[in-house]
């Protein structure tokens, strides 16, 4: 099973939809989330018919931002569990008969409500103990080594997403390919880059599903980079 995760920053423009069709095309995930659509349900479920994904399950976008989408194939049995603006957990029963759990996570991007993030996922993980992945764009790093540019990020900042993750039973998966996920697209010496968008998962998971890493796709289309997780 194949999982993608993209903050895709706005799925209205034509060159965000054609680059979203390539990837899908050439991964063919199972199951994908994408955050900021910038799309209304109605618009969202059609444009993941066009992309041949028959179920889709969409967050409305709040005024010119927001948006959430979780889409699968037919032979993908997803169930939604819950969702808000910025997250949809579902249960997927695999072909093997195994039972799991995938939650799409788009960070709060105000640094004031970030706390709201870590709630989230502290109130989702008391849900159940099926294996779990949580996978997005969290708005957050993990260690200082994952910011490149800029100012440095506030130790304490990154200290509340390491202890939402210890007490959710969650651990980063680690990844391939290139070392950040986001940029700001300015030039030296403004550049920026960092790795916001990951996979984490907890022990349950670990146990079924072990040396499994997440892939960083390049892409120019989008300020942040789409990640792709497989597991069998």
């Amino acid at each position: 099973m194949k999982i993608l995760s993209w903050n895709i920053r706005g799925l209205g423009n034509p060159q965000m939809y054609l680059a979203l069709k390539k990837i899908l095309q050439v991964h063919s995930p199972h199951l994908a989330f994408l955050c900021e659509t910038k799309l209304k349900t109605m618009h969202m479920n059609e444009v993941s018919r066009k992309l041949n994904y028959e179920n889709c399950f969409a967050v409305n976008s709040l005024g010119k931002g927001g948006g959430l989408a979780l889409l699968w194939k037919f032979e993908t049995n997803v169930q939604i569990k819950s969702f808000n603006q910025h997250h949809i957990d579902a249960e997927i029963v695999m072909e093997n008969g195994k039972l799991i759990r995938c939650t799409g996570v788009c960070g709060h991007p105000d640094m004031r409500q970030r706390k709201h993030t870590w709630t989230l996922l502290r109130r989702l993980s008391g849900f159940s103990s099926t294996p779990w992945s949580c996978f997005g764009d969290f708005n957050k790093t993990l260690h200082p080594f994952e910011k490149s540019g800029g100012n440095e990020r506030q130790v304490s900042l990154i200290t509340d997403f390491r202890e939402a993750l210890r007490d959710c039973d969650l651990l980063d998966i680690g990844y391939k390919g290139y070392p950040f996920t986001w940029s700001n697209g300015r030039f030296d010496p403004a550049f920026v880059e960092e790795l916001l968008d990951r996979f984490v998962c907890n022990s349950a998971w670990r146990d079924i599903f072990s040396d499994v890493a997440a892939t960083n796709i390049d892409t120019w289309t989008s300020d942040h980079c789409p990640v792709v997780m497989e597991v069998q």
